[in-house]
């Protein structure tokens, strides 16, 4: 199944279509022999969709000491399996230089993942991709109201276009949302009277709480001795309080 790129309001102008070769990435790319062969084996095809400069949309250049924000890329990868989506984004990310709207589509699902380039401050000429972020699975024609909050804010209409740095960010800073909601229940975007990083410092707290509460689960499952697992109960379920806490507050 296509992926429709309706809902974001692209214009017309912006749009490309244009095949990437694997070739490219297993050329040019740094890649592990896992990477290689997860780029050989599961990706389907990677197309160039839209490009937005300022040519093709009334938005302007963003560049300062560290970005270059010049122009957006919407790339779409076409998965023949979904086992390795997450690692393929990272890599497609740093293969790029650009700042990507990643679209992972496999069979009638889909995800979005984001990634913020700058300059290497170590290397001349390199580009780095920092605080990557791919969302969970969409399925098909079943959108929860989350998910359906989710994708009406990734309208054009509905983003600043002070500059491509600005609209990048908002795309960015929905995709961290969504994360958000998967634990408070509500898409919820930051006002002007809160911050971005609040949210996501709130957020990688909440994944370090479940990373624990994993932990502990684990611990306890091989735990013969009874005085322990009552012990190890009890820190789970004040993590689990916290947690629930901490996530109210998304």
């Amino acid at each position: 199944m296509a992926f429709d790129y309706a809902p974001f309001g692209l214009p017309d102008a912006a749009w490309l279509g244009k095949r990437v070769y694997k070739k490219l990435f297993l050329d040019n790319a740094d890649l592990s022999a896992a990477d290689r062969r997860a780029f050989t084996e599961d990706v389907d095809t990677v197309t160039w969709q839209y490009t937005l400069k300022p040519s093709t949309i009334n938005v302007n250049a963003y560049r300062d000491d560290e970005r270059d924000y010049g122009e957006l890329a919407v790339v779409q990868a076409t998965l023949k399996s979904a086992k390795h989506a997450a690692r393929l984004a990272e890599r497609i990310h740093r293969a790029i230089p650009y700042p990507l709207l990643l679209v992972l589509n496999y069979n009638a699902q889909w995800a979005l993942s984001t990634a913020h380039k700058r300059a290497s401050r170590a290397e001349a000429g390199v580009t780095i991709a920092e605080d990557i972020r791919t969302t969970r699975w969409f399925e098909g024609d079943t959108p929860t109201e989350v998910e359906q909050a989710f994708v009406a804010s990734l309208a054009l209409d509905e983003l600043p276009q002070t500059d491509f740095y600005a609209l990048y960010s908002a795309w960015h800073q929905r995709l961290i949302a969504l994360a958000c909601a998967r634990l408070s229940g509500r898409f919820h975007l930051p006002t002007e009277h809160e911050t971005l990083s609040a949210q996501r410092e709130r957020l990688a707290e909440c994944h370090q709480l479940e990373n624990d509460i994993a932990r502990l689960r684990a611990e306890i499952r091989k735990e013969t001795r009874f005085n322990r697992q009552v012990e190890l109960n009890t820190r789970i379920k004040g993590l689990e309080a916290t947690l629930r806490d901490t996530a109210t507050a998304l």
